[in-house]
């Protein structure tokens, strides 16, 4: 029998042992080397059928550290009068912590994204789409499918300053869901989490134009 048919039998058996819930790394051996099966990180309880498979290493670097200079660019790439601020991201065994200040945006939601590039040589728009490596619709950061990329929205004060501290379960600093190297953004609107029914709400969250951004980086 196929590795690949192995894996997919596997994977069932343990989706089942373990009671449909997620979060759940199982190892199998197979030609001296070990195989990494884990099921989709999502809402406890979620029922799916999506696996992770790796082969050996399987370590997300807890303690891991990174670091986002937010700023906003012109489309040369030149900072420009806007928001800025300073995030900090650390990896949890339960997903990546994400703290920091943003000034200078209008009060209220501003969706906010892990886009797929790090590249800002022409400004936020070169950061490429949200990062996406599974090619499944934008949606909330709880929703046991999304982009990996989807952390939802930042909550601006009266003041223009958004005070950010969160942990988001999908989003790892290394490995296939890694974001080291790829670049935050920060949009102008709100973002609809997927549920504007339109063609850009299962894209972007209808979220707007990109106001900052930056690359993430070890610290």
């Amino acid at each position: 029998m196929r590795l690949s048919k192995v894996i997919v039998i596997v994977a069932s058996l343990i989706w089942e042992t373990n009671g449909g819930t997620t979060d759940k790394v199982t190892t199998v051996s197979t030609n001296d080397r070990n195989v990494f099966i884990r099921s989709l990180p999502g809402l406890r309880g979620v029922r799916s059928n999506v696996y992770e498979v790796y082969m050996e290493p399987y370590l997300f670097p807890i303690g891991l550290r990174a670091i986002v200079e937010l700023k906003s660019l012109g489309e040369d790439g030149n900072p420009v009068d806007g928001p800025r601020g300073t995030l900090n991201l650390e990896q949890l065994p339960n997903g990546v912590r994400i703290t920091g200040t943003i000034k200078g945006l209008s009060p209220g939601l501003h969706g906010f994204h892990v886009h797929e590039k790090g590249d800002l040589t022409k400004g936020c728009s070169s950061a490429g789409a949200h990062f996406n490596p599974y090619q499944v619709q934008h949606g909330a950061p709880n929703d046991p499918l999304r982009h990996v990329g989807d952390l939802g929205n930042i909550q601006v004060g009266e003041d223009g300053v958004a005070q950010v501290d969160g942990t988001d379960h999908y989003l790892t600093l290394m490995g296939v869901r890694g974001a080291i190297g790829r670049a935050i953004v920060i949009h102008e609107k709100e973002d609809d989490l997927g549920r504007g029914r339109t063609e850009d709400s299962l894209k972007t969250g209808s979220a707007g134009a990109r106001l900052a951004c930056g690359i993430i980086g070890l610290a």
